[in-house]
C-alpha cells in the first residue's frame, strides 16, 4: 500500500493548485514530471504545459482548460506531446500528478499515460471516500483542502 500525500504547488486568488507526492519521495509527482521530461528535450511541451498552468492560475479551472479522461481530466487542451492529469475539484481547486508523453489517439496507447491517468483515477476515488468519510473537507471558501491530506492506495 502506498501512502500519497497532497501538497500545494500553487496558489492565486482565483484557484489553489495541489500536487501528489508518495511517501518517502522528496520530490512531488508534478515536479518530477516536469523535471525528466526536460531532460529528454521536451522544451516547448512543458512550456505548454506551464502556460495552460498559469491560464488556470489566473482564470479559476474552468471545465474547457480540461480534457475529459474517464472521471479524471487532463491537460493541456491545446496540441502537445505530453499529457498532465489530475482531478478538477471545482473550479477553484484542482490536484496535479504528473503525466507522460502521448503515444497515439488515446491514453492507453502510452504506458505512461495509461499509467498516470489509472493512478489519478484511483486517488479520484479515495479522495470521494474521504471526503464522505469528512476525513477530508474543503474550506468555507472552497479553496483550501483541509483534514488528512493523503490517501492509501
Amino acid at each position: 500500500m502506498n501512502r500519497i500525500y497532497f501538497e500545494l504547488y500553487s496558489k492565486s486568488r482565483k484557484v489553489t493548485i495541489y500536487t501528489i507526492r508518495f511517501e518517502g519521495c522528496p520530490a512531488a509527482e508534478t515536479d518530477s514530471f516536469v523535471n525528466e521530461y526536460l531532460e529528454k528535450g521536451f522544451f516547448e511541451d512543458i512550456q505548454l504545459i506551464r502556460r495552460w498552468l498559469y491560464n488556470i492560475q489566473m482564470r479559476g479551472a474552468q471545465p474547457w482548460y480540461f480534457r475529459a479522461e474517464n472521471n479524471v481530466v487532463a491537460g493541456p487542451v491545446t496540441f502537445s506531446r505530453l499529457r498532465i492529469y489530475c482531478i478538477r475539484c471545482s473550479n477553484s481547486l484542482v490536484i496535479l500528478d504528473g503525466g507522460g508523453e502521448k503515444k497515439g489517439q488515446k491514453t492507453q496507447d502510452g504506458a505512461e499515460t495509461w499509467k498516470a491517468m489509472k493512478l489519478m483515477m484511483a486517488i479520484d476515488a479515495k479522495l470521494i471516500e474521504k471526503i464522505q468519510e469528512k476525513a477530508i473537507y474543503y474550506s468555507d471558501d472552497l479553496m483550501t483542502l483541509k483534514g488528512e491530506l493523503f490517501v492509501d492506495i
